[in-house]
């Protein structure tokens, strides 16, 4: 009786991971612009900027561009340190939030250049 117990439970577990949907990452780019806003404005969390930055972006290559150039502001490289944080809840000082601004340029263009396309 408990092996049969045990064996329904576990395949109506098992039956239960296979039928949910994986989670994913998969932001677009006005989700991206909106993130913008909030890092200048001072508004955005620092684990959502984390996470936007830490995970690449496959199924939008431009888009996957303005993420690491984000993520230059916050690790650094060879020629630049990263930016510092800002006062209070700024994620990067004035300098680096003026970087976040032109990328935030660059991707409005992105935004503005997207084909429109309607299914009717």
């Amino acid at each position: 009786m408990t092996i049969l117990l045990t064996t329904l439970v576990l395949s109506g577990l098992f039956w239960a991971l296979m039928r949910s949907e994986k989670s994913r990452y998969r932001p677009d780019r006005r989700k991206v612009e909106d993130l913008l806003k909030k890092v200048i404005d001072g508004e955005a969390q620092s684990q959502t900027w984390d996470l936007y930055v830490g995970y690449p972006i496959l199924h939008d290559p431009e888009l996957d561009e303005i993420r690491r150039r984000c993520a230059l502001l916050s690790e650094g490289d060879e020629e630049h340190p990263p930016y510092p944080s800002g006062i209070g809840r700024y994620i990067f000082n004035r300098a680096g939030r003026q970087q976040v601004e032109l990328i935030l340029k660059d991707l409005q263009q992105l935004i503005a250049d997207e084909p429109y396309n309607q299914d009717f």
